[in-house]
């Protein structure tokens, strides 16, 4: 974590998260993000690697304009140069910036009556905040006194 000189606001930070199989997925691997008040986002913003293929999504990652698959050969042996296969591409247009959709999800849940949403409900909220609070411990990063006070 980079912290700017002048306020010590953390200007730019990578974290490395991992994944380990569970119950109910084999699944085990990582993600390497970034993020960064001073430096523009890299292209592409996301790359999902899957054994079959791979996505690249472009930044801005909080609405993106585009994505892309490129799927990979099915039957290579162990050593083989892996090639592609095919490629999708997707690309769409909205208004703003993308942040509609969440406010449009919230006006759903207050029209409803509802405190939490299907989509993205409280326990996913928690997970957040735990990582963002783990990346800012180990970063060195403490809150002024007050800022996380719940009133």
């Amino acid at each position: 974590m980079l912290k700017t000189p002048l306020t010590g606001v953390d200007s730019s930070t990578v974290f490395t998260l991992s994944f380990t199989p569970t119950e109910t997925s084999s699944l085990a691997a990582q993600a390497i993000l970034s993020c960064s008040i001073t430096l523009n986002a890299p292209e592409p913003g996301v790359t999902i690697r899957f054994e079959r293929g791979t996505i690249t999504i472009n930044p801005p990652i909080y609405s993106p304009r585009s994505f892309k698959v490129v799927y990979l050969n099915k039957g290579a042996a162990a050593g083989d140069k892996t090639v592609a296969e095919g490629t999708l591409t997707r690309t769409f247009e909205y208004v703003g910036k993308g942040w509609h959709f969440q406010a449009d999800e919230v006006a759903r849940c207050v029209r409803d009556g509802k405190r939490e949403s299907e989509a993205w409900g409280h326990d996913k909220s928690l997970l957040q905040m735990d990582i963002f609070d783990e990346v800012r411990k180990q970063g060195g990063y403490v809150f002024p006194p007050g800022v996380e006070k719940v009133v």
